[in-house]
């Protein structure tokens, strides 16, 4: 099925009723539309790569993301000002741990998790696949606790705080195990 060449991801995304008033009468549904296109932009691929870490599946992730931005569409920009970002990861793992929870407990394979970037350039990857597998062998050694903060951190951008919010951990909890996971991860990465 084809897209018209006008329509963008977001634009697929959007309630069709969008456009029609809201409960503040405020008709702005292409504004809406807009704004939906913008967050697509900004976050798809670190959301992605954040699921895609998670679960090691990466048509899985697609479907995670996806149904993170299906419940943003449903929101109004003005309820989601200052914390769009850990509303979006909050609810993006949120998918993720049900999606978890519904498969069957598995290791995750090193190579799966070896690259998580989404897109990545084949020269980068033909230079830095050995220290890929050294870096993803790290991270398997570590809890999944302190792999999720890792992600968030590293991959995602986000500040102790949204992490904290992200996770219903506390501010310090979360240094506390992101300072782990570091020093774990240079132990390991100093052995090898």
């Amino acid at each position: 099925m084809s897209q018209p060449a006008s329509t963008s991801a977001a634009e697929d995304l959007v309630d069709p009723g969008a456009s029609e008033p809201d409960s503040s009468g405020d008709s702005s549904g292409t504004r809406n539309t807009e704004w939906i296109a913008e967050v697509v932009d900004q976050f798809q691929r670190p959301l992605l790569a954040y699921a895609t870490g998670m679960l090691a599946d990466r048509t899985a992730a697609q479907d995670a993301v996806q149904e993170t931005f299906l419940q943003l569409c449903r929101k109004r920009p003005d309820d989601l000002v200052d914390r769009l970002a850990p509303w979006l990861f909050t609810v993006c793992r949120s998918r993720v741990i049900d999606m978890q929870r519904k498969r069957s407990p598995d290791r995750l394979d090193p190579d799966a998790v070896a690259v998580i970037d989404p897109a990545p350039r084949p020269d980068a990857v033909a230079q830095d696949h050995e220290a890929h597998e050294q870096i993803a062998a790290s991270i398997e050694t570590l809890s999944p606790r302190q792999r999720e903060v890792i992600q968030l951190r590293m991959q995602a951008g986000l500040s102790y705080r949204e992490i904290a919010d992200v996770t219903g951990m506390t501010v310090s909890n979360v240094g506390f195990h992101l300072h782990q996971a570091v020093k774990s991860l240079r132990d390991g990465l100093a052995v090898t």
